[in-house]
């Protein structure tokens, strides 16, 4: 089964305290972005890329990436709105949603999610989480959690189109904004996405501190 592969590169970089989209910035040579569209190209079960942009990259990304993706659109001011306005160029069964602030990208454990979305109609990527999670109230400790029972969740996630998209629909309807995909499925739907493990190298690129370690494992 085909999918399609929804990149997400319309951010603004807030924490990166950087003058460009830290998607454009340059690692090992190599702009973050450029590791995830060549994953993707070179990946057999993708057979369409849409790359979302803001509209102040729009002009930039379409001179670079014309060629290599089939659309490219103008995302929303929320990362919710960019995905659904990828969504709405999607003409696979089957779409992977991704994060270009993520450029390391592990091949099996995107074959683990394409057996896992084909099965479920909705997973994602996710690691243990390492460190003991509490829950506060002002500057207090409220409540240690169980971290055994912890995962952090990272890109790509994969969904049965039709469901994600019910999933948005109703959001927009209702008004309803998350941060997360799966979070829409949960709320919208009768599914309870799946996970598989990933690789805690797929570290999201947030912090000028993050370049350093992703240089070291690109």
């Amino acid at each position: 089964m085909s999918v399609s592969v929804i990149i997400l590169a319309a951010g603004k970089s807030v924490r990166m305290n950087s003058e460009k989209n830290k998607v454009f910035l340059e690692l090992n040579g190599k702009l973050v972005l450029d590791y995830s569209i060549d994953f993707f190209k070179n990946y057999d079960r993708v057979k369409e890329i849409i790359l979302v942009c803001s509209d102040t990259d729009f002009n930039y990304c379409y001179s670079r990436y014309e060629k290599l993706v089939d659309h490219i659109v103008i995302g929303g001011n929320t990362r919710q709105k960019s995905v659904y306005n990828g969504l709405k160029k999607v003409s696979m069964e089957y779409v992977m949603i991704h994060d270009a602030a993520r450029p390391f990208i592990n091949e099996d454990v995107i074959e683990k999610l394409y057996h896992e979305v084909l099965d479920v109609g909705a997973a994602t990527v996710a690691v243990f989480v390492k460190d003991t999670i509490v829950e506060i109230s002002d500057n207090r400790i409220a409540r240690h959690l169980n971290r055994k029972s912890l995962v952090a969740l990272q890109t790509p996630q994969a969904f049965k189109k039709g469901l994600i998209m019910e999933a948005h629909i109703k959001a927009i309807e209702g008004d309803y904004f998350a941060t997360d995909d799966t979070s829409l499925i949960r709320k919208f739907t009768n599914v309870m996405p799946a996970y598989v493990v990933g690789d805690y190298r797929s570290l999201k690129l947030t912090t000028q501190e993050d370049l350093t370690f992703l240089e070291r494992v690109l």
